[in-house]
């Protein structure tokens, strides 16, 4: 129905939209009828339960700014009708909002739809931005079936290059009304070609505070889900997740990242307890610093970096850019096989984390250093039941230097160090040099479903030699259930053997 007097309608039936036999005079409430362009949808406001549908085919240049706010059971849906392509938003080189743009509106649904904007200049320039400002708390933004490609940002370490991302979800201010999100939904989206980001979450103000307290309270997202998401060519993070509580991040395949600048693929910022998983990160380009799949970066307590697989990326799995009270960080069962540089990375200083049930393994081709700490910084950390199977004869550590104040409080147990032992390889008491007899170790290639070669042959002295580890998670990479009060293998399968 359309609801209201003339002067302020609010739409809560279905409108179509098709940009080659549409026509605004219309009124838009069948195939036959639809409107034809973005002016006529961005002059609408729309209520619980509308419907806006875009003819598959279709092409408009243009931005997507539909006003009004669905409700509870009964969200705002963007979507194609008609068999054929996405509908196409190009945004042909607009600046200072998102192609698609929300703006303090809550209980919105879109689907389907291809965006972009490039340019021949870099700017300040995204895919789909939603934002508020004074809103309140800003319910159930489900972004689902996105194709968004060729956004020509603006490659850089600062804020404002950050803020150039496929899809961008921030708050602007909340000076006046305390204004955060919740529910937050993006899937199955295709975002390539972009720069900086492909996709992240921030806070125009409160970025920088540490996860607590009441102003935490007042801007935490809640209810963050990004999975099945394929993210490829961008010029810096494929992720930056900031200003979470909980929330899960998995079954994300990303490559081709740091193309054009430093940076981790997937990374996190002012979080609590956010959980990554299932995640699939490869040949990173980073030309420097960074370039691991992981990155618990600066404020990210109690978070959880899990069943994931790093690959041939320009630095290993996990690189720690913590802040020093961060703590009840916990890196289990993930995979690395042939990443280069730094393969864990304790750089900046926290007061917490635990790598546990991990596999490194190491190509000939390929020289990393295995374990690096950075010597001017607290680190206080274990490191149990991972297997280092190491074919390099050129792969090292690199543990901090004595004489800095610097505390390096470390307990090592239960690993296997396979194959080459360079200088300085980790006392650990309970350390196997035997062959842990994977099944066909090296053969991963894209996919976790390649990954059969990490299980363990029987015999394998990795077998019910571990260190029980509490709160360990409950299954393994494979999905073998582990319990916490029996003796575990060491890596990443917790199976019989084979």
């Amino acid at each position: 129905m359309i609801s209201g007097t003339l002067s302020a309608t609010v739409i809560t039936t279905t409108v179509y939209i098709d940009s080659e036999r549409g026509n605004d005079k219309n009124d838009g409430l069948s195939e036959a009828t639809a409107w034809q362009s973005l002016t006529k949808v961005n002059a609408a406001t729309f209520g619980p339960g509308a419907k806006i549908l875009l003819k598959a085919g279709s092409m408009w240049v243009g931005r997507l700014h539909p006003k009004g706010s669905g409700a509870e059971q009964h969200p705002i849906v963007i979507d194609q009708y008609g068999e054929g392509n996405k509908p196409l938003i190009d945004g042909n080189g607009m600046t200072g909002k998102g192609v698609v743009y929300l703006y303090n509106q809550a209980y919105w649904e879109i689907n389907n739809l291809e965006i972009t904007n490039d340019a021949d200049t870099p700017g300040d320039r995204r895919g789909i931005e939603v934002s508020a400002a004074n809103g309140g708390l800003i319910n159930h933004i489900y972004l689902r079936n996105l194709h968004i490609h060729h956004i020509k940002g603006i490659i850089g370490n600062g804020h404002p290059e950050k803020r150039t991302a496929g899809i961008y979800i921030t708050t602007v201010a909340d000076d006046i009304k305390p204004t955060r999100y919740n529910d937050i939904l993006i899937e199955n989206c295709h975002i390539h070609h972009v720069q900086n980001q492909g996709i992240a979450t921030s806070h125009e103000k409160g970025v920088f505070d540490y996860p607590e307290g009441e102003k935490w309270e007042n801007r935490k997202m809640t209810n963050l889900i990004i999975r099945n998401n394929v993210i490829h060519h961008i010029s810096k993070n494929a992720m930056i997740i900031r200003m979470t509580e909980g929330g899960l991040v998995e079954r994300n395949l990303c490559y081709e990242t740091a193309t054009d600048i430093t940076g981790n693929t997937i990374f996190s910022r002012t979080v609590r307890g956010t959980v990554f998983q299932y995640n699939e990160g490869f040949l990173n380009r980073s030309p420097d610093a960074d370039g691991s799949l992981y990155d618990p970066d600066i404020n990210s307590p109690g978070t959880i970096w899990q069943y994931s697989y790093s690959h041939d990326n320009a630095h290993g799995l996990v690189w720690f850019c913590t802040h020093k009270r961060d703590d009840g960080i916990i890196v289990r069962y993930n995979l690395s096989q042939n990443d280069k540089g730094a393969l864990v990375y304790f750089n900046y200083a926290f007061s917490g984390a635990s790598v546990y049930n991990n596999v490194f393994f190491i190509g000939e081709h390929v020289s990393p250093v295995i374990i690096r700490e950075r010597s001017n910084t607290d680190h206080t950390y274990s490191f149990h039941n991972n297997i280092i199977y190491n074919k390099s004869e050129g792969a090292t550590y690199r543990f901090a230097l004595p004489g800095y104040k610097a505390i390096q409080n470390r307990t090592f147990g239960h690993n296997v160090f396979y194959g080459n032992h360079p200088k300085g390889e980790p006392d650990d008491p309970a350390k196997i040099t035997e062959d842990p007899l994977f099944v066909a170790p090296g053969l991963g290639s894209i996919g976790l479903n390649t990954l059969d070669g990490y299980k363990l042959r029987k015999g394998s002295p990795a077998l019910r030699s571990g260190n029980v580890i509490p709160n360990n998670g409950g299954i393994d990479f494979y999905g073998n259930k582990v319990d916490s009060k029996k003796i575990p293998n060491r890596g990443l399968y917790e199976g019989p053997g084979l």
